[in-house]
């Protein structure tokens, strides 16, 4: 059972991660360079539309990732686990793909175009996806739901507390 439940949650997760992708792309190109002839705030800025579109995605992988992929570890409340989020995040999408560029730019001695796309944008985004993934698991979305958590009013639980001055024994 628990072998199915990481599997689903891998496939989940990947799922999520291309619908961020996605977003993220579309979000770039049209404000970078406003296809369609179509009103965008940034056009031909393009390292801040790259910025802000990939801020958006993030926000996007967030939200499906604490609703969808990790919908039976969630956080208390929303917005818990989002700094951790965005720094594991940043630091895998920057330090993994372009740790597999530099080994095979300088270990390997490759050094075409195909290669660098390949080694920094497939090997490297792979691996930083399964890093992401674990790292998710194990420090943002690392508590499981509890049954009474989902069907209980906290504020019952509260209610029912026995003062223990009110004891007589």
């Amino acid at each position: 059972m628990q072998r199915r439940r990481f599997l689903d949650e891998a496939a989940r997760f990947m799922a999520v991660g291309l619908v961020a992708t996605g977003v993220a792309i579309a979000l770039y190109n049209w404000l970078a360079y406003e296809p369609y002839h179509l009103w965008s705030p940034l056009h031909r800025h393009l390292t801040w539309s790259y910025i802000v579109a990939h801020f958006v995605g993030m926000l996007v992988s967030y939200e499906l990732s604490r609703r969808w992929t990790f919908r039976n570890r969630s956080a208390n409340k929303a917005g818990e686990g989002f700094v951790s989020y965005a720094v594991i995040n940043i630091i895998t999408m920057t330090t993994i793909p372009l740790g597999c560029l530099w080994f095979s730019r300088h270990v390997l001695d490759l050094t075409s175009q195909l290669s660098d796309n390949l080694s920094g944008n497939v090997v490297g985004l792979l691996l930083s996806q399964a890093a992401r993934f674990y790292l998710f698991r194990r420090f943002v979305f690392h508590r499981p739901i509890r049954y009474y958590e989902v069907y209980d009013d906290p504020a019952d639980e509260a209610d029912e507390q026995v003062d223990p001055a009110t004891i007589s024994g």
